[in-house]
């Protein structure tokens, strides 16, 4: 399938250039196994500060439905122009305002200084017809009377602040990069995708042991967020891409292309059965990496740099069996982790949870990090990425990005 974008002027009769077709898009075929498995290895996993039952901060256009959803009325019987340019993209379930131009937008504005249209606004609901945008712009033009649902602040800025927002709140950066690599991640060469199963309860990956923590804390931090803009304007997969991108960003890290057209599950039954090989356990070594990422699709080189997100982030004995942070600044997405890892000494130890890792002060380091010492094909990789952050930063992106579309096509640029 294509991608259609273009600006549509909805000023009564006139519209700008339109392409009424819309493309299927995404993950189109997921994702079943035949094991049945919620066992195993708890993966590390990085706790954000929590206020009790997780506040979180408040999200733009207002926290609830009430807030934030407003209707308006608009009769173009009397020959009135709309006055309203929208941003048509087939692929959207929403018109985003662009510009009000004048003619009955203004007016109504005017008249209803509490319920404004604004730029970035968007509209959801058109005379009833929902989801269907080109129905929705048709409607525009057709119809003298138009009864307009409208959500305040709905647009990718908006978005990508209130995730800002919350990331620099919560310094709950590193889970949010764990959720969309554990989705991702189930990807096994055959079956798997990025499709947010693992928000769905009842098994499959909600219960994996390996998202110890995910379901009860990544996805409620992101609750208000995706309250709003899930689904109408973002899948809750690709809202975990997007999220976790930000992330990476937020803590200094490199700026990471988001695409987007991810298929969200609707039952835990159209994620994977099994977590067997496909997430890594931190208590193995270098061939157990290889026989995990190899059938991704990932080389050597892939997989040291995916190792480096281990620079921001901890593990917490509660959740993984393991304990304590890689670096002494979680919240810093830079190369400290490859510096620690050949410039200290790690000396072997076994949780009270009974998982062996190793330990330099309160920095800690899983059997699984310090194989890329053991192997001369990682090792060469890690001592450049200690050199050279840049390039660290460089190859991360390449293979993250690689890794967040797993299984995935037709995605696209925009949201």
């Amino acid at each position: 399938g294509g991608r259609s974008r273009c600006r549509a002027c909805i000023r009564g009769e006139v519209f700008g250039p339109v392409d009424l077709q819309s493309a299927a898009m995404g993950n189109q075929a997921c994702c079943k196994s035949d094991v049945n498995e919620t066992k195993g290895d708890l993966g590390a996993e990085a706790l954000p500060i929590l206020d009790g039952d997780i506040q979180t901060p408040d999200v733009s256009g207002g926290n609830t439905e009430e807030d934030r959803i407003y209707t308006v009325v608009l009769n173009k019987s009397g020959g009135g122009k709309l006055g309203l340019d929208v941003d048509y993209m087939a692929e959207r379930n929403v018109l985003p305002i662009m510009t009000i131009t004048g003619g009955l937008s203004a007016q109504w504005n005017t008249d209803n200084p509490g319920k404004q249209m604004s730029k970035g606004d968007s509209i959801l609901d058109v005379n009833g017809m929902t989801g269907d945008v080109a129905v929705m712009l048709e409607k525009c033009k057709s119809e003298d009377v138009l009864t307009l649902k409208l959500c305040k602040a709905m647009n990718y800025d908006a978005l990508v602040a209130d995730l800002e927002n919350l990331i620099k709140t919560k310094k709950c950066g590193p889970i949010l990069i764990r959720l969309s690599w554990h989705d991702a991640g189930v990807f096994n060469g055959t079956n798997g995708c990025p499709n947010a199963a693992m928000r769905l309860s009842g098994g499959g990956e909600n219960a994996f042991g390996a998202n110890a923590g995910l379901p009860t804390v990544a996805v409620p931090l992101l609750k208000k967020i995706s309250d709003k803009y899930c689904p109408s304007f973002i899948s809750h997969a690709d809202l975990w891409v997007l999220a976790a991108n930000v992330a990476i960003r937020v803590m200094g890290g490199p700026e990471v292309p988001s695409r987007f057209g991810r298929l969200d599950a609707s039952a835990h039954t159209e994620g994977v059965d099994s977590q067997e090989g496909r997430l890594p356990d931190g208590d193995k070594g270098v061939e157990h990496l290889r026989a995990i990422f190899h059938p991704k699709g990932f080389d050597d080189k892939a997989i040291v740099a995916l190792s480096g997100a281990h620079t921001v982030g901890s593990c917490h004995l509660d959740r993984s069996g393991f304990d304590g942070p890689w670096t002494e600044d979680p919240q810093k997405f830079d190369n400290t982790y490859f510096k620690d890892m050949l410039n200290k000494t790690w000396t072997p130890e076994t949780t009270s949870k009974g998982k062996p890792q190793t330990r330099n002060g309160k920095e800690m380091m899983m059997l699984s990090d310090l194989a890329l010492l053991e192997d001369e094909s990682f090792k060469t990789h890690a001592r450049k990425y200690a050199e050279d952050q840049n390039a660290f930063h460089t190859d991360f992106v390449q293979a993250w990005v690689k890794l967040q579309e797993l299984n995935c096509s037709e995605l696209r640029d925009i949201l």
